[in-house]
């Protein structure tokens, strides 16, 4: 298993798979993550599991990681 990030796609499946009260691990497993990384994007999206708020955070916070120059 590689390192990869999250894509909208596997933010809509995680969103789905939480709401037929899929386990972080059994998630983790099905989309071929880590379990630690599905964790966090739970957090992420403050108990509302919303792939929409979660992707806007994600590049909220990257913007600030790597900010774009002109």
């Amino acid at each position: 298993m590689s390192h990869k990030h999250l894509t909208m796609d596997d933010r809509n499946k995680i969103e789905v798979l939480k709401k037929e009260n899929y386990s972080d691990r059994r998630i983790a497993t099905l989309l071929d993550f880590i379990n630690s990384t599905i964790s966090r994007e739970v957090k992420r999206c403050k108990g509302e599991n919303s792939a929409k708020i979660a992707q806007n955070d994600y590049e909220e916070k990257s913007k600030i990681k790597y900010p774009v120059f002109l």
